[in-house]
């Protein structure tokens, strides 16, 4: 029996995050008394208050003393004051993803990883088993437009979670179903080589439990290589069990052939634009087959498919100029979603970024340098630190020098104001302003909503 069968009050520390909102919503749900701490009030900790979940912003000893559970975020210390109060009360304390583990196991579960698109396809996977009509649970990293939230708390059998990565947390999941989207080498200020990432992914399609069924990319040659069990395998280059063939855009949509064993079942179309959204929506077929979905019902579920915040989203209008966020902050995300404004329009495009850790600037800085040379202009602001201290002499400055190699006009912004009112100030029609970043960069997106 896992603690978190026993527990009756948990205490979550980083209860803002994403994640672990979503999960401290699931707990509240299943009838457990769950409070938490935040240093920060947002929409999510006003969200989770409004559950009937206790968040505070200060340290206070007696919602740990009184919690069965603890559980923290990998983005704090082990020194930090409520962590180490905790264990030195000799409380039961879980990691975010240790959490994500004993939850899972009370279902059928179905994990989706990879570098990246992991919230958009557990976001497109999880709204088509709702069409379904099998009530899941989903617990994602961003919010899902088709239900205005990350998490979705079902009463069905089925549990449809995004597995991260990082620090090896998605190691926790046991899945019936997992599904390996890509494989692009990050977060290396853990796993420090390359190799060592790839073989995470491989322990990880090893998880897929007996009679399982594990899912992958093979367009992707390092998730070709992943075997477990029962495998299936979608692809638009390569052959494949689940392909998608005839791409195009018509009224709007991008449309697709579906076959399946080389069979063809028909069109499918989606609103979203980008290739790599065509891979998303294959990986969301081949889990509908693996789960016995009708066809018409998985057709319907891509086409009504809305998105996720901060997902090559449209913000609005600036002089005429189109404002839109992505979260991209990986330069094969940045090139994806470059490539997939280009093909929607022939406006001048200018891509503002906020790189989003020191060490990932430094490992990745000769991709970050190359992969804007489709843009007309690149604006830069200061790295988004997020859980790391400076690095000396890694800086946005740093990085500009480097991206202007391969972008005539580069731009350094010290601050959010001196950006927001350039581009007030340069905005015109027939331009498209793309801001990225995973840091705090949508605040400066978003004071451009109307």
């Amino acid at each position: 029996m896992d603690f978190i069968d026993i527990a009756k009050e948990l205490h979550i520390l980083g209860i803002g995050g994403i994640s672990l909102s979503a999960l401290a919503v699931i707990l509240k749900e299943e009838g457990k008394v769950v409070t938490g701490y935040d240093r920060e009030v947002s929409p999510i900790t006003q969200a989770l208050q409004e559950k009937g979940i206790l968040v505070v912003n200060q340290f206070d000893e007696k919602l740990i003393d009184q919690a069965d559970i603890v559980v923290y975020t990998s983005a704090l210390p082990k020194d930090e004051p409520h962590l180490a109060y905790a264990i030195k009360k000799g409380k039961i304390i879980l990691s975010r993803s240790e959490l994500l583990g004993q939850l899972a196991k009370k279902y059928f579960t179905i994990s989706i990883a990879g570098s990246h698109g992991k919230t958009t396809a557990t976001s497109m996977i999880g709204y088509m088993f709702f069409l379904a009509g099998k009530d899941p649970t989903i617990h994602v990293g961003g919010i899902m437009k088709n239900f205005g939230s990350n998490v979705c708390v079902g009463k069905g059998k089925y549990f449809i979670t995004e597995a991260c990565e990082y620090k090896d947390s998605f190691l926790s999941l046991a899945s019936d179903i997992g599904v390996v989207l890509n494989e692009d080498p990050d977060h290396l200020d853990y796993f420090k080589t390359k190799e060592n990432y790839y073989k995470s992914f491989e322990k990880f399609a090893k998880n897929t439990k007996k009679g399982g069924i594990l899912i992958v990319n093979y367009d992707d040659p390092f998730s070709r290589g992943l075997k477990s069990g029962n495998t299936l395998s979608y692809a638009i280059k390569s052959k494949a069990d689940v392909q998608a063939k005839n791409i195009c855009r018509k009224n709007g949509l991008l449309s697709f052939d579906l076959f399946y064993l080389d069979l063809n079942f028909g069109n499918f179309k989606l609103k979203m634009i980008g290739l790599h959204n065509i891979y998303n929506a294959l990986a969301t077929i081949a889990v509908g087959i693996a789960c016995s979905i009708p066809l018409e019902t998985i057709k319907t579920a891509l086409l009504q498919f809305e998105g996720v915040d901060r997902r090559l989203e449209y913000i609005g209008l600036v002089k005429g100029a189109v404002v839109l966020h992505d979260y991209a902050h990986h330069p094969d995300e940045i090139i994806a979603t470059i490539k997939a404004v280009k093909s929607n329009t022939n406006d001048r495009l200018i891509c503002v970024f906020q790189p989003h850790t020191f060490s990932r600037t430094r490992d990745l800085y000769y991709e970050f340098c190359r992969c804007f040379a489709c843009c007309d202009e690149v604006w830069l602001l200061p790295i988004y630190s997020a859980r790391e201290k400076p690095i000396p002499k890694i800086t946005s400055k740093f990085l500009a020098k480097g991206v202007s190699k391969y972008n005539k006009i580069v731009r350094y912004f010290s601050n959010f104001e001196k950006c927001y009112a350039f581009i007030n100030k340069t905005a015109k029609t027939n331009t498209t302003f793309l801001i990225m970043g995973a840091g705090d960069i949508f605040n400066l997106a978003y004071r451009f909503k109307k």
